[in-house]
């Protein structure tokens, strides 16, 4: 039974808490004013206080997004409901009257088009369960949140992440949190915004540790690239491509063409290799709040990291195109080109261990290395602090054989919860299947927790001399540079 249990006063007004499984949550606390109105396509502002308790017992609102039809998991990942009073977060805390917990802060992944901090996917639970605060932010999505105007404000849903960072700095020790403590993780869309995060200026000193699963630094983008995306848009809208012009579009008008311009995006032949970035929504570097790419700026970082990719990253983008299992021969040839596969790469995909044959794990491989795994590996290779990587290789019976450890398959065992994805329905059941590992999904908890708290996930960091790798599956192995020829075949084709 659920029950109203504490009130902890924040900087804006009183919260009140309710009990939840031995653990208090507190649902859609506003971290910044709704970013509608006259705050439209601006930066994140402050909160107005308000008086009495607010009630957090129910979920808020998520932020203006569109829908991806037939999508099975949509009420996994994504709000019940939407609103424009949208800049909210999420926490659960073991106990508010206690002190100095260690504080993860969860960023929702979707390509910057979908999702919400509050999801069933991303409840913090578990993390509460194990002596953590944890905290589930939302922030601006799609063309609200990563339109490019090169007029000197830009990345406006990563400075709505850095503003739910600073409140956390400043309100997270009345919930029992140490603001010293904040490890920031995200998977998908979320890790990406790590990355970002971690080059980003503005949010120097918000976090002393991090994670990213399955990101890419490709994702981020030139101001040439995003300006071509913003002209687009302009075109499909039939306004100038101005600030102004954008703003005096309706809500509903943007939000209904997020998905189209991403699906356009996602054309391979008119878009070239960029569509394998997945998302034209996008941080843009070599601006004030971003001014190097998150490769360039990674030596300067500080901060811990611990990041990973899935062996088959791509599987889902290549079914939604409706290519898997069955992809015609000279698709793929056409693909493998454009990602720049030369005869070595592909070569070293059907001759490895893998033994990869068809077409379609031939593409998926490449899109997966190119996307993926290699961007992730040129990062960690270029930080000087502390890295830890990881590759999850268990396999959902849903996909084909060899094809079955698809993108955000990770996130259930990562927060030990495979009961909130079978909860789902079929979908969720199938997905897992009946023998998901339980105990894999316990081993993974526990490695995150371990580098939350500690920055020792249980595993040596990786170093370019031996390219340390847990593997995570049903018998977790460790590995030193696991896929070393395909690797070395890519470096060789750039």
């Amino acid at each position: 039974m659920v029950q109203a249990r504490s009130v902890v006063r924040t900087e804006s007004g009183d919260v009140s808490g309710v009990e939840d499984r031995g653990a208090v949550r507190f649902r859609g606390i506003p971290f910044a004013a709704q970013p509608y109105g006259s705050n439209r396509f601006q930066p994140p502002a402050r909160v107005t206080a308000w008086e009495g308790i607010r009630d957090t017992a129910d979920f808020g609102v998520g932020v203006p997004q569109a829908r991806f039809d037939g999508d099975p998991f949509d009420r996994y990942f994504n709000p019940i409901n939407q609103g424009t009073d949208c800049l909210t977060l999420d926490i659960w805390t073991p106990d508010v009257s206690t002190s100095g917990l260690p504080v993860v802060v969860w960023i929702h992944g979707g390509g910057f088009m979908t999702g919400t901090g509050s999801a069933p996917a991303h409840d913090g639970y578990t993390f509460a369960r194990d002596g953590f605060v944890h905290v589930g932010i939302n922030y601006r999505l799609g063309i609200d949140g990563f339109t490019f105007f090169d007029d000197g404000v830009e990345n406006l849903g990563l400075l709505d992440q850095i503003a739910a960072l600073e409140w956390v700095q400043r309100n997270i020790a009345a919930f029992g949190g140490d603001p010293s403590r904040v490890t920031v993780f995200g998977q998908s869309g979320g890790a990406v915004a790590v990355m970002d995060l971690l080059a980003m200026p503005g949010a120097h000193g918000l976090f002393s540790k991090a994670i990213a699963m399955s990101g890419s630094p490709l994702a981020a983008t030139t101001a040439d690239s995003a300006l071509r995306v913003t002209a687009r848009l302009a075109e499909r809208l039939g306004i100038e491509p101005t600030r102004e012009a954008f703003a005096a579009v309706s809500i509903q008008r943007t939000v209904a063409e997020t998905i189209p311009l991403a699906m356009e995006f996602l054309d391979f032949s008119r878009t070239g290799i960029e569509a394998f970035t997945v998302s034209p929504y996008r941080a843009v570097y070599g601006t004030a709040s971003l001014p190097l790419s998150p490769v360039a700026a990674s030596s300067e970082s500080t901060v811990p990291l611990m990041t990973g990719t899935l062996r088959n990253e791509a599987t889902g983008f290549l079914t939604a195109l409706g290519m898997v299992p069955d992809m015609p021969d000279a698709v793929g040839q056409q693909m493998l080109a454009v990602l720049g596969a030369d005869r070595a790469v592909e070569r070293a995909y059907r001759d490895g261990p893998r033994e990869l044959v068809s077409p379609v794990e031939l593409v998926e491989a490449a899109w997966t290395d190119w996307a993926f795994r290699i961007p992730t590996l040129d990062l960690v290779a270029a930080r000087t602090a502390p890295s830890h990587v990881y590759e999850f290789r268990w396999e959902s019976p849903s996909f084909p054989p060899r094809l079955g450890a698809n993108h955000a398959l990770e996130v259930p065992f990562m927060r030990d919860d495979l009961a909130a994805m079978r909860a789902v329905g079929p979908a969720g059941v199938a997905l897992l299947g009946p023998d998901a590992p339980a105990d894999l999904a316990r081993r993974m908890h526990a490695a995150f927790v371990a580098f939350a708290r500690t920055g020792d996930p249980g595993w040596p960091a990786y170093t370019t001399a031996d390219r340390t790798t847990l593997i995570f599956d049903t018998v977790d192995t460790l590995e030193s540079d696991p896929g070393a020829s395909v690797r070395r075949a890519w470096e060789e084709s750039r």
